[in-house]
């Protein structure tokens, strides 16, 4: 079974640097150390209320597939 990697990713930006990627898996969902997954709608409340925002950012490990892929 083959796992398709997205072209973006999703990520969670701070002013301190920090950041987040956020992963999508039977829904958007949302990791943290602290309080494990919970879904995307709440995180963005709580990354807000960090003075943090969304990036949308071209996946590195994307590989298109080609003619012979």
């Amino acid at each position: 079974m083959s796992r398709k990697e997205l072209k973006t990713l999703r990520v969670a930006c701070f002013n301190d640097g920090r950041r987040k990627i956020i992963t999508f898996k039977r829904g958007a969902y949302w990791w943290s150390a602290a309080e494990g997954a919970y879904p995307l709608s709440a995180a963005l409340e709580s990354i807000k209320e960090q003075g943090g925002w969304i990036e949308t950012i071209p996946n590195p490990n994307y590989r298109p597939k080609g003619l012979f892929g």
